[in-house]
């Protein structure tokens, strides 16, 4: 099985490269998606976070239930906020992660998509990476026409991002989203005939 992590900065378009992924049949772990199902229906973890960030959570009809805007804004502010919440929700998105390699052993390839790849070291179990990317003025376009996005908090989940010149440095396959999906497609079918070339 040849793994390739799928990754890049908030707005480059990863959700967009895994699509086209699993057009290619290619199966595609999503970390976001695995960490919104947790958030929403691991009681657990709801309860784990009303105890630390108490204003994060309401009660309606007896029910915990995560105010992810709240959640968000507080741990892209505050570092230390954000370790304290990675420490509880990465040990089970990584037992979920393993649970799809496991269930995928036979295909010949599988994809990660982790945007926070190169920054917990995931890299490393990866045979290959593609690092999606596009311009910073349709990077900033993009996440802006999101629901609840601000200029402030766009800039506070870059910076807690490598930015592409460091990802660069690892010799990832790039992937530029600027040119619009087909050319990002042709982008990818070149890639994993390169992959396939070379015999991994």
């Amino acid at each position: 099985m040849i793994i390739i992590g799928i990754t890049g900065s908030i707005g480059m378009g990863k959700t967009t490269v895994s699509k086209m992924f699993r057009v290619l049949k290619i199966p595609v772990f999503d970390s976001d998606k695995k960490v919104k199902e947790i958030l929403e229906r691991n009681y657990d973890v709801i309860e784990k976070i009303s105890k630390i960030w108490p204003e994060s959570v309401s009660i309606n009809q007896k029910q915990k239930k995560i105010k992810k805007e709240v959640l968000s804004n507080k741990i892209f502010e505050n570092k230390n906020e954000r370790k304290k919440l990675e420490k509880i929700i990465h040990p089970l998105v990584k037992k979920e992660r393993k649970s799809f390699l496991k269930k995928f052993e036979e295909y010949f390839v599988v994809g990660l998509d982790i945007p926070l790849l190169y920054e917990t070291g995931m890299d490393k179990g990866c045979d290959y990476i593609f690092l999606v990317h596009t311009t910073k003025k349709n990077q900033k376009k993009r996440v802006l026409k999101r629901k609840n996005m601000t200029e402030k908090k766009f800039d506070l989940i870059n910076n807690s991002q490598w930015n592409f010149e460091k990802k660069k440095k690892e010799k990832p396959f790039i992937i530029n989203t600027s040119f619009g999906k087909l050319v990002t497609f042709i982008i990818i079918l070149f890639y994993l005939s390169k992959i396939k070339y070379r015999g991994k």
